[in-house]
Protein backbone atom coordinates (compact mmCIF):
# COMPACT_ATOMS: atom_id res chain seq x y z
CA UNK A 1 0.00 0.00 0.00
CA UNK A 2 1.35 3.43 -0.97
CA UNK A 3 2.09 5.63 2.04
CA UNK A 4 -0.45 8.44 2.22
CA UNK A 5 1.18 11.89 2.36
CA UNK A 6 -0.31 14.47 4.68
CA UNK A 7 -0.36 18.19 3.97
CA UNK A 8 -1.66 21.40 5.54
CA UNK A 9 -3.85 23.41 3.18
CA UNK A 10 -5.19 26.22 5.38
CA UNK A 11 -4.61 27.79 8.80
CA UNK A 12 -6.12 30.35 11.14
CA UNK A 13 -4.86 31.78 14.41
CA UNK A 14 -5.55 34.20 17.25
CA UNK A 15 -2.58 35.37 19.32
CA UNK A 16 -1.26 38.40 21.19
CA UNK A 17 -0.17 39.72 17.79
CA UNK A 18 -3.30 41.28 16.30
CA UNK A 19 -4.27 40.45 12.75
CA UNK A 20 -4.48 36.68 12.65
CA UNK A 21 -1.92 34.97 10.41
CA UNK A 22 -0.47 38.20 8.99
CA UNK A 23 -0.09 39.68 12.46
CA UNK A 24 1.67 36.59 13.81
CA UNK A 25 3.97 36.49 10.78
CA UNK A 26 4.89 40.16 11.17
CA UNK A 27 5.52 39.69 14.88
CA UNK A 28 7.77 36.69 14.33
CA UNK A 29 9.63 38.44 11.52
CA UNK A 30 10.26 41.51 13.68
CA UNK A 31 11.52 39.53 16.66
CA UNK A 32 9.24 41.57 18.89
CA UNK A 33 6.73 40.64 21.55
CA UNK A 34 2.99 40.89 21.92
CA UNK A 35 3.17 40.75 25.71
CA UNK A 36 1.59 43.70 27.51
CA UNK A 37 0.03 44.44 30.92
CA UNK A 38 -3.23 42.56 31.47
CA UNK A 39 -6.51 44.33 30.73
CA UNK A 40 -8.94 41.63 31.89
CA UNK A 41 -7.88 42.06 35.53
CA UNK A 42 -5.19 43.75 37.62
CA UNK A 43 -2.08 41.77 36.78
CA UNK A 44 0.14 43.84 39.07
CA UNK A 45 -1.95 42.69 42.04
CA UNK A 46 -0.85 39.14 41.20
CA UNK A 47 2.77 40.12 40.68
CA UNK A 48 2.82 39.47 36.94
CA UNK A 49 3.86 42.39 34.72
CA UNK A 50 2.99 41.03 31.27
CA UNK A 51 0.61 38.61 29.56
CA UNK A 52 -0.13 37.63 25.98
CA UNK A 53 -3.75 38.71 25.57
CA UNK A 54 -5.61 38.53 22.28
CA UNK A 55 -6.36 42.19 21.57
CA UNK A 56 -9.02 41.89 18.88
CA UNK A 57 -12.65 42.25 19.90
CA UNK A 58 -13.97 38.70 20.20
CA UNK A 59 -17.67 38.07 19.74
CA UNK A 60 -19.30 36.31 22.67
CA UNK A 61 -21.71 33.46 22.00
CA UNK A 62 -24.78 33.17 24.28
CA UNK A 63 -24.71 29.38 23.93
CA UNK A 64 -21.08 29.40 25.12
CA UNK A 65 -21.60 31.85 27.97
CA UNK A 66 -18.44 33.03 29.67
CA UNK A 67 -16.21 30.62 27.73
CA UNK A 68 -13.55 32.91 26.28
CA UNK A 69 -11.42 30.10 24.92
CA UNK A 70 -14.34 28.81 22.86
CA UNK A 71 -15.01 32.33 21.63
CA UNK A 72 -11.36 32.60 20.53
CA UNK A 73 -11.66 29.30 18.67
CA UNK A 74 -14.78 30.27 16.75
CA UNK A 75 -13.28 33.66 15.97
CA UNK A 76 -10.30 31.90 14.37
CA UNK A 77 -12.67 29.63 12.46
CA UNK A 78 -14.13 32.70 10.75
CA UNK A 79 -10.79 33.20 8.98
CA UNK A 80 -10.98 29.77 7.34
CA UNK A 81 -12.99 30.84 4.34
CA UNK A 82 -13.04 27.35 2.90
CA UNK A 83 -16.66 26.33 3.23
CA UNK A 84 -16.43 24.11 0.15
CA UNK A 85 -13.83 21.89 1.82
CA UNK A 86 -15.75 21.76 5.09
CA UNK A 87 -18.21 19.48 3.35
CA UNK A 88 -15.59 16.73 3.31
CA UNK A 89 -14.16 17.19 6.82
CA UNK A 90 -14.08 13.66 8.15
CA UNK A 91 -13.21 14.56 11.72
CA UNK A 92 -12.29 17.33 14.15
CA UNK A 93 -9.47 17.12 16.68
CA UNK A 94 -9.11 19.81 19.34
CA UNK A 95 -6.75 20.45 22.23
CA UNK A 96 -8.37 22.25 25.13
CA UNK A 97 -7.78 23.19 28.76
CA UNK A 98 -9.58 24.13 31.94
CA UNK A 99 -12.25 26.82 31.71
CA UNK A 100 -12.13 29.94 33.81
CA UNK A 101 -14.11 29.99 37.02
CA UNK A 102 -15.88 33.17 38.04
CA UNK A 103 -16.59 34.11 41.70
CA UNK A 104 -20.32 33.50 41.31
CA UNK A 105 -19.64 29.91 40.29
CA UNK A 106 -17.38 29.34 43.26
CA UNK A 107 -20.02 30.74 45.57
CA UNK A 108 -22.76 28.56 44.13
CA UNK A 109 -20.96 25.36 43.18
CA UNK A 110 -18.03 24.97 45.56
CA UNK A 111 -18.15 27.04 48.73
CA UNK A 112 -21.34 25.40 50.12
CA UNK A 113 -19.55 22.04 50.06
CA UNK A 114 -16.45 23.08 52.01
CA UNK A 115 -16.36 21.46 55.43
CA UNK A 116 -13.45 22.10 57.81
CA UNK A 117 -11.33 23.41 54.96
CA UNK A 118 -11.98 20.45 52.63
CA UNK A 119 -14.44 19.95 49.78
CA UNK A 120 -17.04 17.26 50.49
CA UNK A 121 -16.89 15.79 47.02
CA UNK A 122 -19.54 13.15 47.63
CA UNK A 123 -22.08 15.81 48.56
CA UNK A 124 -21.05 18.05 45.69
CA UNK A 125 -21.40 15.25 43.11
CA UNK A 126 -24.82 14.27 44.51
CA UNK A 127 -26.20 17.79 44.31
CA UNK A 128 -24.64 19.40 41.27
CA UNK A 129 -26.78 19.44 38.14
CA UNK A 130 -25.49 19.30 34.58
CA UNK A 131 -27.74 22.22 33.68
CA UNK A 132 -25.94 24.63 35.99
CA UNK A 133 -23.46 27.05 34.45
CA UNK A 134 -20.17 25.75 35.82
CA UNK A 135 -20.64 22.07 34.86
CA UNK A 136 -21.77 23.03 31.37
CA UNK A 137 -18.80 25.30 30.83
CA UNK A 138 -16.26 22.81 32.11
CA UNK A 139 -17.17 19.92 29.83
CA UNK A 140 -13.97 19.43 27.77
CA UNK A 141 -15.92 18.48 24.65
CA UNK A 142 -18.12 21.59 24.70
CA UNK A 143 -15.97 23.68 22.34
CA UNK A 144 -15.26 20.64 20.18
CA UNK A 145 -18.95 20.11 19.56
CA UNK A 146 -19.42 23.79 18.72
CA UNK A 147 -16.54 23.60 16.23
CA UNK A 148 -17.72 20.38 14.60
CA UNK A 149 -21.30 21.62 14.38
CA UNK A 150 -20.11 24.88 12.78
CA UNK A 151 -18.42 23.02 9.92
CA UNK A 152 -21.03 20.28 9.62
CA UNK A 153 -18.65 17.51 10.65
CA UNK A 154 -20.51 14.26 11.22
CA UNK A 155 -17.40 12.11 11.65
CA UNK A 156 -14.84 11.74 14.44
CA UNK A 157 -14.77 14.23 17.30
CA UNK A 158 -11.61 14.00 19.39
CA UNK A 159 -10.74 16.17 22.39
CA UNK A 160 -7.20 16.25 23.75
CA UNK A 161 -6.91 17.32 27.38
CA UNK A 162 -3.17 16.77 27.81
CA UNK A 163 -2.24 20.12 29.37
CA UNK A 164 0.37 22.14 27.43
CA UNK A 165 0.77 19.33 24.88
CA UNK A 166 -2.95 19.26 24.03
CA UNK A 167 -2.91 21.33 20.82
CA UNK A 168 0.07 19.48 19.39
CA UNK A 169 -1.41 16.12 20.37
CA UNK A 170 -4.67 16.96 18.61
CA UNK A 171 -2.74 17.75 15.43
CA UNK A 172 -0.72 14.54 15.80
CA UNK A 173 -3.87 12.41 16.10
CA UNK A 174 -5.50 14.13 13.13
CA UNK A 175 -2.35 13.57 11.04
CA UNK A 176 -2.33 9.88 11.98
CA UNK A 177 -5.99 9.47 11.06
CA UNK A 178 -5.39 11.00 7.62
CA UNK A 179 -2.25 8.94 7.04
CA UNK A 180 -4.03 5.71 8.03
CA UNK A 181 -6.83 6.46 5.58
CA UNK A 182 -9.57 6.90 8.17
CA UNK A 183 -10.36 10.38 6.82
CA UNK A 184 -9.18 12.44 3.85
CA UNK A 185 -9.71 15.81 5.55
CA UNK A 186 -9.33 16.74 9.20
CA UNK A 187 -9.69 19.98 11.10
CA UNK A 188 -7.31 20.18 14.08
CA UNK A 189 -5.98 22.71 16.55
CA UNK A 190 -6.11 24.05 20.06
CA UNK A 191 -7.65 26.78 22.18
CA UNK A 192 -7.13 28.16 25.67
CA UNK A 193 -7.59 31.28 27.77
CA UNK A 194 -6.12 31.07 31.27
CA UNK A 195 -5.55 34.81 31.72
CA UNK A 196 -8.05 35.20 34.54
CA UNK A 197 -7.56 35.48 38.31
CA UNK A 198 -7.99 31.80 39.12
CA UNK A 199 -5.73 30.68 36.29
CA UNK A 200 -3.04 33.18 37.25
CA UNK A 201 -3.34 32.31 40.93
CA UNK A 202 -3.00 28.59 40.17
CA UNK A 203 0.19 29.00 38.16
CA UNK A 204 1.54 31.52 40.65
CA UNK A 205 1.13 29.05 43.52
CA UNK A 206 3.05 26.50 41.45
CA UNK A 207 5.89 29.01 41.09
CA UNK A 208 5.66 28.83 37.29
CA UNK A 209 5.00 32.48 36.41
CA UNK A 210 7.75 35.03 36.02
CA UNK A 211 7.49 38.16 38.18
CA UNK A 212 9.82 40.04 35.83
CA UNK A 213 9.02 38.88 32.29
CA UNK A 214 9.60 35.83 30.10
CA UNK A 215 13.19 35.00 29.09
CA UNK A 216 13.53 31.54 27.51
CA UNK A 217 17.07 30.14 27.68
CA UNK A 218 18.35 33.33 29.33
CA UNK A 219 20.57 33.01 32.41
CA UNK A 220 18.05 35.22 34.29
CA UNK A 221 14.98 33.16 33.39
CA UNK A 222 12.50 32.77 36.24
CA UNK A 223 9.24 31.50 34.78
CA UNK A 224 6.79 32.01 31.93
CA UNK A 225 4.23 34.62 30.93
CA UNK A 226 0.68 33.44 30.35
CA UNK A 227 -0.78 33.78 26.89
CA UNK A 228 -4.08 32.91 25.30
CA UNK A 229 -5.09 32.00 21.81
CA UNK A 230 -6.52 29.56 19.31
CA UNK A 231 -5.23 27.94 16.13
CA UNK A 232 -6.75 25.69 13.49
CA UNK A 233 -5.14 23.70 10.66
CA UNK A 234 -6.91 22.01 7.77
CA UNK A 235 -5.05 18.73 7.28
CA UNK A 236 -5.53 16.64 4.14
CA UNK A 237 -4.28 13.66 2.21
CA UNK A 238 -2.15 15.21 -0.53
CA UNK A 239 -3.87 13.76 -3.60
CA UNK A 240 -7.27 14.72 -2.19
CA UNK A 241 -6.12 18.31 -1.72
CA UNK A 242 -4.69 18.53 -5.23
CA UNK A 243 -7.82 16.98 -6.75
CA UNK A 244 -10.00 19.72 -5.30
CA UNK A 245 -7.58 22.44 -6.39
CA UNK A 246 -6.14 23.24 -2.98
CA UNK A 247 -2.53 24.39 -2.70
CA UNK A 248 -0.60 22.64 0.10
CA UNK A 249 1.39 25.06 2.27
CA UNK A 250 3.37 22.55 4.36
CA UNK A 251 3.73 18.85 5.08
CA UNK A 252 3.28 16.97 8.32
CA UNK A 253 6.10 14.46 8.18
CA UNK A 254 5.79 12.75 11.54
CA UNK A 255 4.68 12.93 15.15
CA UNK A 256 5.90 11.41 18.39
CA UNK A 257 4.40 11.31 21.87
CA UNK A 258 5.48 10.17 25.32
CA UNK A 259 4.45 10.36 28.96
CA UNK A 260 7.28 10.32 31.48
CA UNK A 261 5.25 11.35 34.57
CA UNK A 262 8.43 12.17 36.47
CA UNK A 263 6.83 14.88 38.62
CA UNK A 264 3.44 16.63 38.28
CA UNK A 265 4.94 20.00 37.38
CA UNK A 266 8.54 19.32 36.33
CA UNK A 267 10.25 17.20 33.67
CA UNK A 268 13.06 14.77 34.37
CA UNK A 269 16.26 16.80 34.57
CA UNK A 270 17.68 14.89 31.59
CA UNK A 271 14.55 15.42 29.50
CA UNK A 272 13.88 11.72 29.05
CA UNK A 273 10.28 12.19 27.95
CA UNK A 274 11.26 14.85 25.44
CA UNK A 275 13.96 12.57 24.02
CA UNK A 276 11.40 9.80 23.46
CA UNK A 277 8.90 12.12 21.77
CA UNK A 278 11.51 13.57 19.40
CA UNK A 279 13.00 10.19 18.55
CA UNK A 280 9.55 8.76 17.87
CA UNK A 281 8.71 11.69 15.58
CA UNK A 282 11.89 11.10 13.58
CA UNK A 283 11.20 7.36 13.38
CA UNK A 284 7.62 8.03 12.33
CA UNK A 285 8.84 10.31 9.53
CA UNK A 286 11.60 7.93 8.49
CA UNK A 287 14.26 10.63 8.59
CA UNK A 288 17.43 11.15 10.58
CA UNK A 289 18.32 13.98 12.98
CA UNK A 290 20.50 15.66 10.35
CA UNK A 291 17.42 16.41 8.24
CA UNK A 292 16.00 18.76 10.89
CA UNK A 293 17.17 22.31 10.29
CA UNK A 294 15.54 23.94 13.31
CA UNK A 295 13.85 23.05 16.61
CA UNK A 296 10.97 25.16 17.85
CA UNK A 297 11.43 24.49 21.55
CA UNK A 298 8.74 24.33 24.18
CA UNK A 299 11.09 26.79 25.91
CA UNK A 300 8.86 28.38 28.53
CA UNK A 301 11.57 30.23 30.46
CA UNK A 302 11.51 28.10 33.61
CA UNK A 303 14.94 27.22 35.04
CA UNK A 304 14.44 23.45 35.14
CA UNK A 305 12.31 23.08 32.02
CA UNK A 306 14.62 24.94 29.64
CA UNK A 307 17.72 23.11 30.87
CA UNK A 308 16.04 19.70 30.56
CA UNK A 309 14.84 20.43 27.03
CA UNK A 310 18.30 21.53 25.87
CA UNK A 311 19.78 18.29 27.25
CA UNK A 312 17.15 16.36 25.32
CA UNK A 313 17.81 18.27 22.10
CA UNK A 314 21.55 17.64 22.38
CA UNK A 315 20.96 13.93 23.00
CA UNK A 316 18.81 13.63 19.88
CA UNK A 317 20.51 16.07 17.50
CA UNK A 318 23.98 16.64 18.92
CA UNK A 319 25.59 19.98 19.67
CA UNK A 320 25.07 23.08 17.54
CA UNK A 321 21.40 22.52 16.64
CA UNK A 322 19.43 25.69 15.81
CA UNK A 323 16.83 26.28 18.57
CA UNK A 324 14.40 29.06 19.46
CA UNK A 325 11.23 29.65 21.49
CA UNK A 326 8.32 32.00 20.78
CA UNK A 327 6.92 31.89 24.33
CA UNK A 328 8.09 35.46 25.10
CA UNK A 329 6.50 36.65 21.85
CA UNK A 330 2.95 35.35 22.32
CA UNK A 331 3.03 34.01 25.89
CA UNK A 332 2.51 30.42 26.95
CA UNK A 333 -0.87 29.62 25.44
CA UNK A 334 -1.15 26.41 27.55
CA UNK A 335 -3.46 23.94 25.74
CA UNK A 336 -3.34 26.06 22.58
CA UNK A 337 0.47 26.42 22.59
CA UNK A 338 1.29 23.44 20.37
CA UNK A 339 -1.27 24.43 17.74
CA UNK A 340 -0.25 28.11 17.75
CA UNK A 341 3.40 27.07 17.37
CA UNK A 342 2.62 24.61 14.58
CA UNK A 343 1.15 27.57 12.70
CA UNK A 344 4.24 29.66 13.53
CA UNK A 345 6.53 26.90 12.21
CA UNK A 346 4.51 26.63 9.02
CA UNK A 347 4.76 30.38 8.49
CA UNK A 348 8.52 30.13 9.02
CA UNK A 349 8.83 27.34 6.44
CA UNK A 350 6.76 29.32 3.96
CA UNK A 351 8.80 32.47 4.55
CA UNK A 352 12.23 30.86 4.59
CA UNK A 353 13.23 32.04 8.06
CA UNK A 354 13.59 30.80 11.62
CA UNK A 355 11.97 32.76 14.48
CA UNK A 356 14.05 34.31 17.21
CA UNK A 357 13.73 34.04 20.98
CA UNK A 358 12.29 37.27 22.33
CA UNK A 359 13.48 38.02 25.86
CA UNK A 360 16.71 36.04 25.55
CA UNK A 361 19.35 38.74 25.91
CA UNK A 362 21.92 36.89 28.03
CA UNK A 363 21.79 33.24 26.97
CA UNK A 364 23.63 30.68 29.01
CA UNK A 365 26.47 28.86 27.29
CA UNK A 366 24.19 26.20 25.89
CA UNK A 367 25.66 23.52 23.57
CA UNK A 368 23.13 24.53 20.89
CA UNK A 369 22.64 27.59 18.70
CA UNK A 370 20.01 29.72 20.43
CA UNK A 371 18.46 31.98 17.80
CA UNK A 372 18.07 35.23 19.71
CA UNK A 373 16.76 37.11 16.66
CA UNK A 374 14.90 35.90 13.59
CA UNK A 375 17.08 35.19 10.57
CA UNK A 376 16.59 34.22 6.97
CA UNK A 377 17.08 30.47 6.56
CA UNK A 378 15.86 29.32 3.13
CA UNK A 379 17.88 26.13 3.60
CA UNK A 380 15.69 25.00 6.50
CA UNK A 381 12.96 22.77 5.10
CA UNK A 382 12.20 20.64 8.18
CA UNK A 383 11.29 22.02 11.61
CA UNK A 384 10.57 19.98 14.73
CA UNK A 385 8.17 21.58 17.21
CA UNK A 386 8.08 20.48 20.86
CA UNK A 387 5.18 20.72 23.31
CA UNK A 388 5.57 19.49 26.88
CA UNK A 389 2.81 19.55 29.47
CA UNK A 390 2.45 19.14 33.20
CA UNK A 391 2.34 15.50 34.19
CA UNK A 392 5.07 14.64 31.70
CA UNK A 393 2.90 14.74 28.57
CA UNK A 394 5.09 15.36 25.52
CA UNK A 395 4.42 15.70 21.82
CA UNK A 396 6.80 16.50 18.93
CA UNK A 397 5.62 17.43 15.46
CA UNK A 398 7.80 17.32 12.33
CA UNK A 399 6.79 19.86 9.71
CA UNK A 400 8.28 20.18 6.24
CA UNK A 401 8.14 22.66 3.42
CA UNK A 402 6.63 22.08 0.00
CA UNK A 403 9.21 21.05 -2.60
CA UNK A 404 9.73 23.25 -5.59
Amino acid sequence: MTERKVVITAMAVRTAFSGGLSGLLAGLRSGGTGLEPATQFDGEAFGIPLVGEVKEAIEARPDLDGDRKAHLLLSALEDLKITDSFQSVGGCWLGTGLSSVIPAELEEDVIPYIEKGLINRDALYRDIAATRLAPKRHLPERAMNALADAVGCEGSRYTSFSACAAGAQAIAEAYRAVRRGEVDVALAGGQDAMIHPLGVLSFSLLGALSPTGCRPFDRRRDGFALGEGAALLLIEEESHALARGAEPIARILGAGSSVDAYRPTAPHVDGRGAVLAMQRALRDAGIGPDAVGHVNAHGTGTPVGDAAEIKAVVEVFGEGQSVSSIKAAVGHCIAAAGAVEAVACTLALQGGFVPGTAGCEQPEEWPVQIEQSPRDAPEVDVILSNSMGFGGQNCSLLLGGIEG
